[in-house]
């Protein structure tokens, strides 16, 4: 019996020992710098772990990350000229809604999650976006609620800025089924609207910290 515990406590400190020496930091916590320049902004958050922590070399090259967004902006919108000037309604388009965006990456590098990659992603996005005309009311217009489903596939390069903060520059092929409805002023019922095919360059940075 003593042998028996001696031998499972010697294995069990090789592979401590063994386990460190492939230790990798594994999690990385970041926010997009991009996301703020679309008309679908707000605040973004994302969490990438490696699916190993290291022990293995083949799986220490796989992560998944997952995104989320809570949509919240406005955009101008002209609603009068006056002798070639136009005048600007600052809050004409109101976004709000919610956009998650998971994704599976593949490091060509032993050192992960750093380094270039190659990642497919699925993406769903719930939104709505109220238009106002002052000319007509001061009530919402035009409200239009949309629901796109998407996929794609990309690659990128994370990279250590200084210390443990990171950015990671990614681009991508992005296609989404988008289907949405709209109601207008004065009536009670949306409309549903054609469901249509959008194709896009996925461009995003973000700024993180790997831990």
């Amino acid at each position: 019996m003593k042998k028996i515990l001696t031998t499972i406590l010697f294995v069990l400190f090789i592979t401590l020992v063994h386990s460190q020496s492939f230790k990798v930091s594994k999690n990385v916590l970041s926010t997009s710098l991009f996301n703020h320049f679309t008309d679908l902004a707000g605040y973004s958050i994302s969490y990438e772990r490696m699916l190993d922590p290291g022990y293995s070399l083949n799986v220490a090259q796989f992560s998944y990350k997952l995104n989320a967004s809570i949509i919240s902006n406005k955009n101008k919108a002209v609603f009068t000229t006056i002798n070639s000037q136009s005048f600007f309604d600052e809050d004409a388009y109101i976004f709000e809604g919610y956009n998650i965006l998971p994704e599976l990456k593949y490091y060509f590098t032993w050192n992960a999650p750093m380094g270039f990659y190659i990642n497919v992603f699925g993406s769903y996005t719930n939104y709505v976006r109220n238009y106002t005309n002052i000319l007509v009311s001061n009530e919402v217009f035009e409200e239009k609620r949309y629901e796109n489903l998407g996929r794609g596939i990309g690659g990128g390069f994370q990279f250590k800025v200084v210390k443990n903060f990171t950015l990671d520059l990614v681009g991508g092929y992005h296609l989404q089924n988008i289907t949405s409805k709209t109601k207008r002023l004065g009536n009670e019922d949306f409309i549903e609207n054609p469901m249509i095919k959008a194709e896009k360059l996925y461009i995003n940075i973000f700024f993180g910290i790997n831990f």
